[in-house]
């Protein structure tokens, strides 16, 4: 089972949206059971208030068809760095985020989503910016990437 975590500063935007269109995408290739998916923050105000995703996040995913439950935001900690294969941030700032929390990436797991892609680049937080669909087709397409990737690296034809 390949066990992926997505991280973004507050986790009720970006890393929750990235959960659920991943969760989607391997639910409608039928291999959904070989993952599994979660997402966390690198700061801990949200977690510590109980807030659930961002009301805009969840309009976009009804409005995309992407299924979503209930969820609400947790602070990444030192061991799901061992728990996760992958460590998929929205931007520069989380990966250094993530890096002083968990440590030193030894086993080269912490990257941006976008690294998947052939535009490498940081998602930018629509919570900040109000840009909603920009960040959808960028987790998107990010995502899209990602699952590709680890398909082909399944035969161990790609490297990142």
């Amino acid at each position: 089972m390949l066990k992926v975590l997505f991280v973004c500063l507050g986790n009720i935007c970006r890393s929750p949206m990235a959960e659920f269109i991943f969760k989607q995408m391997v639910a409608e290739k039928g291999i959904a059971d070989q993952f599994e998916i979660d997402s966390a923050a690198t700061e801990g105000f949200n977690e510590i208030a109980h807030e659930g995703i961002d009301y805009r996040a969840k309009d976009m995913l009804r409005q995309m068809n992407v299924p979503f439950t209930e969820h609400y935001s947790r602070r990444i900690r030192p061991k799901d760095y061992d728990r996760f294969d992958y460590i998929l941030c929205m931007d520069d700032a989380n990966v250094e985020d993530v890096q002083s929390i968990v440590g030193l990436d030894k086993d080269n797991k912490i990257h941006r989503l976008l690294d998947f892609t052939e535009q490498p680049r940081n998602i930018k937080d629509p919570w900040y910016t109000g840009n909603f669909d920009d960040a959808y087709w960028d987790i998107y397409h990010g995502c899209q990437a990602f699952l590709e990737y680890v398909e082909e690296n399944k035969n161990g034809t790609k490297t990142l």
